[in-house]
């Protein structure tokens, strides 16, 4: 029994030292929460610390200067001291207070809108020249209307095209060469002669480097030059600038032995023009010289040269109307097509013919301090006019360029014009109107800008008051917006912080006195239990001697 005691004493008291240890970790593991309640305050009092706000210069009835935070109801709100400021977006739109918004749409005209302040209007029997809010409209639908008409205006170059002259001096050259050129015509070798004569004396290599010589001290040969050198010694020098169309002749016929004949012949008889296409990158001359080397192995020796190969007889009647001919392009302007597209297109659109300015009275008012800012506010909401035109039209061009892939990229730019109408204001909702950090954040971002009202000649007469113009101004250049630290956050940061640092050294103390407690408690079960241990071990000696003997 004495053993079994013991040993239920010696659990109990280990049962009662894992509890303690559960506990001191768990006041541990709150002191720690404590530290990261401790860096958080801090980090809240030093945010504070390095937070400032825009304030706004202001002044009372009285003159005197007072400053408040900075909101859109602060500048935009009437004072009798104050510059007049407004809010703008990204569109060019003035933010108004829903108030102004509401007052301003349920006005026809500018003393209606005044009077809605209680502002009244006193005529003065005087008028001014203003922009007539219907000629920009009207100008604005013609121009739209002008564009669209002068896009799809014929356009001249499509009536302009270029032909062959026939009257070119090498074309006549050769076609008036004598009885070589008309016996070509007749199928014989004799034709060899004049692109002969068409090189001149002197050596002529080939495209592919074989070398041969025209004579012009020989008898009738393939290679004699021996028609009159008055006619072909001009054009020589025309030959070796000139290149090869490379194009097909038009208006031609298939004759009865297979070949392309001109149906419209210079000379009278039908010329055969069959033959492979030129090549547009080689001269007049280089193709002449492959062309006599080409063909004169048909040549027989005779006077005539004997028949010629009828395939070679095209490659030269090619060549002659198809590059010799167009080697001099004519332009041709189709008049009567051209006048007759511009007939269809129509005429051009008329304006409709509404006056570009108009006479409006002028007012005098019974507080012209108000009614110059309520004055300015309609004219930046509405535009020049005392009647009611809120809509401004703005006009931005884009240039898009596009590309296509097919066998090559074609890259082609096109210009595209976008005509934008809407009103000049937008309502911004009173709990932005009247928030400071909203409107610290959107001027920061660039979401919204700054006008301010400046007065270009306070002598003149504008709109029954002083002439006044709305100009743009970076906010950190306005000399009654500034900023300075926000003391009133720091208070309450600092309070919060200090408050925050007692209650967290309270806890934290007394978190300190537990883990003392169980410091010395845990000290006392450690013996209890050593000694509890020390009386089993005495029992299970005696037992174990007591059975042995």
């Amino acid at each position: 029994m004495g053993l079994a005691a013991s040993q239920a004493k010696l659990l109990s008291i280990t049962s009662r030292l894992s509890d303690n240890e559960l506990r001191s970790q768990s006041i541990t593991a709150a002191k720690l929460a404590l530290a990261n309640q401790t860096a958080d305050a801090s980090r809240k009092y030093i945010n504070a610390l390095n937070k400032n706000e825009y304030i706004y210069r202001t002044y009372d009835q009285e003159g005197s200067k007072a400053y408040v935070a900075l909101t859109g109801a602060q500048l935009s709100t009437y004072g009798p001291l104050k510059n007049q400021y407004a809010l703008v977006n990204l569109d060019g739109q003035v933010l108004v207070s829903e108030l102004d918004g509401s007052n301003f749409e349920n006005s026809n005209n500018i003393n209606e809108f005044l009077d809605k302040y209680g502002i009244v209007p006193i005529p003065t029997g005087n008028h001014r020249t203003v922009e007539n809010p219907a000629y920009s409209d009207a100008y604005n639908k013609w121009l739209e209307e002008y564009n669209e008409w002068s896009s799809t205006f014929p356009n001249k170059e499509d009536f302009t095209s270029q032909v062959p002259d026939t009257n070119n001096e090498i074309y006549i050259a050769v076609t008036r060469s004598g009885g070589c050129f008309g016996n070509g015509l007749s199928g014989l070798n004799c034709y060899m002669h004049v692109l002969s004569d068409l090189l001149g004396p002197g050596e002529h290599t080939t495209s592919s480097g074989q070398t041969y010589t025209v004579r012009d001290d020989i008898g009738w040969n393939w290679n004699s030059a021996k028609h009159d050198k008055s006619v072909f010694e001009p054009i020589y020098d025309m030959l070796k600038k000139g290149h090869c169309s490379g194009d097909v002749l038009e208006n031609t016929t298939t004759g009865s032995d297979g070949y392309e004949y001109a149906t419209e012949p210079v000379t009278g008889i039908p010329k055969l023009v069959g033959g492979p296409v030129s090549d547009k990158s080689m001269t007049l001359y280089q193709r002449a010289v492959d062309l006599l080397w080409d063909i004169h192995f048909d040549y027989d020796g005779s006077a005539t040269g004997g028949m010629a190969n009828p395939e070679n007889l095209a490659k030269f009647f090619y060549y002659v109307e198809h590059d010799l001919k167009q080697a001099t392009m004519i332009t041709v302007f189709d008049e009567d097509g051209y006048n007759q597209a511009v007939e269809e297109h129509g005429p051009a659109p008329v304006m409709e013919d509404i006056p570009a300015t108009i006479d409006e009275e002028i007012y005098e008012y019974s507080d012209e301090d108000q009614a110059q800012w309520y004055v300015n506010l309609w004219h930046r909401m509405n535009g020049p006019s005392q009647d009611k035109d809120d809509q401004q039209t703005t006009t931005s061009t884009t240039n898009v360029t596009t590309t296509e892939y097919g066998t090559t990229a074609t890259t082609s730019s096109t210009t595209i014009t976008t005509t934008k109408t809407g009103p000049r204001w937008k309502v911004l909702e009173d709990g932005l109107m009247n928030s400071q950090d909203w409107l610290k954040y959107a001027l920061e971002s660039g979401a919204v800008s700054l006008e301010r009202v400046n007065f270009t000649n306070p002598t003149e007469e504008g709109t029954g008051l002083k002439d006044a113009t709305w100009t743009s101004i970076i906010y950190t250049n306005a000399l009654d917006i500034s900023e300075q630290t926000d003391e009133k956050a720091i208070a309450v940061a600092e309070a919060e912080y200090e408050q925050k640092s007692r209650e967290i050294e309270a806890k934290d103390k007394q978190y300190d006195s537990m883990l003392k407690l169980l410091d010395t408690e845990h000290s006392a079960l450690q013996q209890e239990y050593e000694s509890a241990k020390a009386v089993i071990t005495k029992n299970t000696e005696r037992t174990l001697k007591m059975y042995s003997a």
